[in-house]
């Protein structure tokens, strides 16, 4: 028998159901390295058994990678004030909390929250101006398994800094609020990551002192959205966002890619408070997520963002490692902190845009922000 239910709402009911079957085991793990630096031996990371933290599993990457094209169009764009949205107070669980290793039930609003807190050597002494790193992770990933691209670096010499990987509340197509691992399809006011970026951020400068200049989001894939997403909720606080495999869905371009996915996706625009420099990296034409009813293609986002970050004043680094969805083997933990390092907030221009630093990648490439 035929059914007499609008489309609409068969889309809205069939479409999250198909989603919900998609096996989540299968989901996005950026398969990181155990630490690399000299300094991880003295970094703070607490207790969290080393039982706990899957062994590593780096495929080999295909690093020859693809050079970036010179021939993004210019765009122009009017400036954007700030989201000029009253959020309600925040409320947060005690500071005295934090401590190295898994921070569990730190409550923000009405959530108990979970995260790994990696301290530098010395983080505890008095008087700290410390660089901060949050650290997202992929659509079925963990946060054990993501930490380690960056801990070992947190005591790096040119820029030691604390580490905050968080633990998603496992959000899905059928959840409320709608998300893909973290709250960032829909941009809801209060967001509950950008809540918890608040409430951590507010904690770590009170317990032991942070560097308001060198505050920074990276993830993998889900997370690195939600990385993209706290630059439009929060950017004016960001120095620079790292993105494996991200994308932008306050882009318009963005969104009608989904297909029938298209109208799940709602960010405000980016704000031109926001100045922050990307790093952009992303696998070519196999870098793609089957999301079981659309897939998403990252090189398409990648492709698509640069040029609307460039008109709206952030300068890029953009990396095709054409080596699919993965974290290749020449951009780890390091050579982000590289990046990270050397653009603080409010940098009137980037000390690489002349060129990037002998050791990077020759498929990566500076774009410089529309003058």
């Amino acid at each position: 028998m035929p059914s007499t239910a609008p489309r609409s709402l068969l889309h809205s009911l069939v479409v999250p159901m198909l989603l919900a079957a998609a096996p989540l085991g299968c989901g996005e793990s950026a398969v990181t390295p155990p630490p690399s630096s000299a300094d991880a031996a003295t970094a703070d990371t607490g207790s969290v058994p080393a039982a706990d933290v899957p062994a590593a599993d780096v495929p080999a990457a295909v690093d020859a990678g693809e050079a970036p094209s010179e021939d993004v169009p210019p765009m122009v764009v009017r400036d954007v004030p700030d989201p000029d949205i009253a959020e309600p107070p925040l409320e947060a669980g005690s500071c005295d909390a934090l401590a190295p290793g898994m921070v569990s039930g730190f409550r923000v609003d009405s959530l108990d929250r979970s995260f790994i807190l990696t301290l530098p050597p010395g983080a505890t002494a008095p008087g700290g101006h410390w660089a901060v790193v949050f650290n997202w992770h992929g659509l079925g990933d963990s946060a054990a398994n993501m930490n380690p691209l960056f801990a070992g670096e947190v005591g790096n010499a040119a820029m030691p800094f604390i580490l905050v990987t968080p633990v998603s509340t496992r959000l899905g197509p059928t959840t409320s609020p709608l998300g893909l691992e973290w709250e960032n399809l829909r941009a809801t006011t209060p967001n509950r990551e950008a809540r918890l970026f608040d409430a951590v951020l507010r904690c770590l400068d009170q317990r032991w002192g942070v560097d308001r200049d060198r505050v920074y989001t990276a993830g993998f894939s889900a997370g690195a959205i939600m990385s993209d997403l706290l630059g439009v909720l929060r950017g004016s606080q960001l120095a620079a966002i790292a993105s494996y495999s991200g994308g932008y869905f306050s882009n318009p371009e963005n969104p009608p890619t989904l297909g029938p996915l298209r109208t799940y996706p709602a960010w405000p625009a980016l704000p031109s408070s926001a100045r922050y420099a990307q790093l952009m990296m992303f696998g070519g034409e196999s870098d793609a997520f089957n999301l079981f009813v659309a897939m998403a293609h990252f090189d398409v986002f990648a492709g698509n963002d640069v040029g609307y970050l460039n008109a709206r004043q952030h300068d890029v680094v953009y990396c095709n490692h054409n080596s699919g969805h993965t974290v290749p083997r020449a951009l780890l933990g390091r050579q982000v902190v590289q990046f990270f390092a050397a653009h603080p907030r409010g940098v009137a221009a980037s000390p690489w845009a002349a060129a990037l630093p002998t050791a990077w990648p020759s498929y990566c490439g500076f774009r410089a922000r529309l003058q």
